[in-house]
C-alpha cells in the first residue's frame, strides 16, 4: 500500500481495509487462535486462561503485534542474503525471507565437485544425496524423530536439544551434548558480524 492511501488508523483490528490487507494481524492470529506458535508469541495462556481468544484479541489491540506493519517502527530485517567465505575456501549463502509461502522453512543445499546433498526442511527427511560420478542418488532418512510434543520446534531440534543437555545433567555426562558453547558462541559472533555488515554495508572480517 502506499502510504497517502492508508487510512489514519494504526491498529489491524481497527483498519477498515484489514480484509484487503496480506499482512492483517486478524488474518494471521484469529483466524485459528491456538496455544501454539505464532498466537503464542503475542500472549500466553495464562494471561486469561478462560478464553485464549479474547486474551489475544486484547493484546492485539493493546501490544506491538496489533500495529499496521505500513505505519509502525518495526525495523527488523525481512528480506536479507548473506555471503560467507571460509579459511578454507568454501563460500556459504545464506537467504531468509519473510516472503514466502513456507513459513520458517529451511532448505539446505550442498554442492562439492563430487556431488550434492540437499534437504527439504522436513524433521523426517529426506536428505538427498547426488553423485556426479555415477549420476545415481539416494535418500537418506534420520534415525530420530522428534515426538510430537511443543518442544519439536526447528524440525525437532528444539526437542533433541532439551532431551541431549538433561540426559547431560542426569546422568553427568556431557558428552551427550554435541555441540558445546564454543561452537554456539562461534555461530552467535557470526550472526552479530552478518548484522553489522548489513548495517554498515561493508565486508566484516570475522577474524577480528
Amino acid at each position: 500500500y502506499p502510504l497517502c492511501a492508508l487510512p489514519p488508523t494504526t491498529r489491524c483490528l481497527s483498519c477498515p481495509v484489514e480484509s484487503t490487507c496480506p499482512y492483517s494481524a486478524q488474518k494471521i492470529y484469529l483466524s485459528n487462535p491456538t496455544k501454539q506458535w505464532p498466537m503464542s508469541v503475542v500472549c500466553d495462556i495464562e494471561d486469561d486462561p478462560t478464553s485464549y481468544k479474547a486474551a489475544l484479541e486484547k493484546s492485539l489491540e493493546t501490544g506491538p503485534y496489533g500495529r499496521c506493519v505500513y505505519k509502525c517502527d518495526n525495523d527488523v530485517c525481512d528480506s536479507q542474503m548473506v555471503n560467507i567465505q571460509f579459511e578454507g575456501g568454501a563460500v556459504a549463502n545464506l537467504t531468509m525471507t519473510a516472503f514466502t509461502k513456507e513459513l520458517c522453512e529451511r532448505f539446505t543445499r550442498i554442492t562439492g565437485s563430487r556431488g550434492e546433498i540437499k534437504w527439504e526442511g522436513g524433521a523426517d527427511g529426506p536428505i538427498i544425496v547426488f553423485d556426479f560420478l555415477t549420476q545415481t542418488q539416494k535418500e537418506i532418512r534420520p534415525d530420530l524423530i522428534a515426538p510430537p510434543a511443543r518442544t519439536r520446534g526447528h524440525g525437532g531440534a528444539d526437542f533433541f536439544l532439551v532431551n541431549s543437555f538433561t540426559k547431560a545433567v542426569a546422568t553427568g555426562d556431557p558428552r551427550v551434548i554435541r555441540s558445546g558453547p564454543a561452537a554456539s558462541l562461534a555461530s552467535h559472533m557470526m550472526v552479530f558480524n552478518a548484522e553489522a555488515s548489513r548495517l554498515g554495508k561493508k565486508v566484516i572480517d570475522c577474524k577480528n
